[in-house]
């Protein structure tokens, strides 16, 4: 791999895979990717190509055939009708990903619920969702500032309602899930090298991305949480995340 590619991949590295690293490093690692448009199964087989990739959409949304070929399981499923979910098996991923998803749905309760019963003992769901801040965001579906995309949560027409992240936790909670993060979205060099991810979007694209600036207003939120093993530690985690990670979630009242 080339300077110049590596430097590509670590700009373009998603938050959640930096949040869940070191488990998606596992060779074979189980991935269950909930609403897996934006070209999502290429991406998560560039980064972590040893992965078992199973992903899970209503309909082929921004999604090609270089997407479909990588992916090892496809799931066809309308996340309207929760009960479609039977279809994937229970207890057999080591990683779910239900990113900006759940404010597109009229059930988000009922959906999760049911999600986190595809967790394998010792597996970790990663849940992003627009922040009540996305609500005081500038208006920049037609462009604002050079701009352009989902800044303020009404942007999207297809956002039905906000997702309380202290609701997701206590769903997680009452499934028996350790809440191990919760903050807004937020990597520092989103902000350091704004100017840089600003400039390739212009470049690009004739415009910047509303995500490009996400981290620095605040737009969006995390949780993640960890299905127990048996013995209640799971010898595979990070410590090195889930220290800081627990620290945090601590610091908010979320863990005892």
């Amino acid at each position: 791999m080339s300077l110049l590619e590596r430097i590509y991949r670590w700009f373009e590295f998603p938050h959640r895979f930096h949040a869940l690293r070191h488990i998606l490093s596992r060779p074979g690692v189980k991935i269950l990717d909930v609403g897996c448009g934006n070209h999502s199964p290429s991406l998560t087989k560039r980064y972590y190509p040893r992965c078992h990739y199973a992903g899970v959409d209503r309909e082929r949304w921004n999604r090609n055939e270089d997407d479909d070929a990588v992916m090892d399981e496809f799931y066809a499923i309308d996340l309207e009708k929760p009960h479609e979910l039977i279809r994937i098996p229970k207890d057999g991923y080591d990683v779910i990903f239900c990113s900006h998803v759940l404010e597109h749905i009229s059930q988000p309760q009922q959906v999760l619920e049911r999600l986190v019963t595809k967790l394998r003992a010792g597996g970790v769901i990663y849940v992003e969702v627009p922040s009540s801040r996305s609500l005081r965001l500038p208006r920049a579906r037609d462009g604002w500032l050079g701009i352009r995309g989902c800044l303020n949560f009404y942007d999207d027409p297809t956002h039905k309602a906000l997702v309380s992240v202290h609701d997701i936790v206590t769903i997680l909670s009452n499934a028996g899930l350790e809440i191990h993060h919760l903050d807004r979205r937020f990597l520092w060099r989103r902000v350091i090298l704004l100017p840089f991810y600003a400039l390739a979007g212009l470049l690009l694209r004739g415009y910047v991305p509303a995500s490009v600036v996400w981290d620095l207003l605040g737009f969006a939120d995390v949780v993640v949480a960890m299905r127990p093993t048996a013995h209640g530690l799971d010898p595979v985690r990070s410590p090195r995340y889930l220290s800081w990670a627990r620290q945090a979630a601590r610091i908010r009242g979320i863990i005892c």
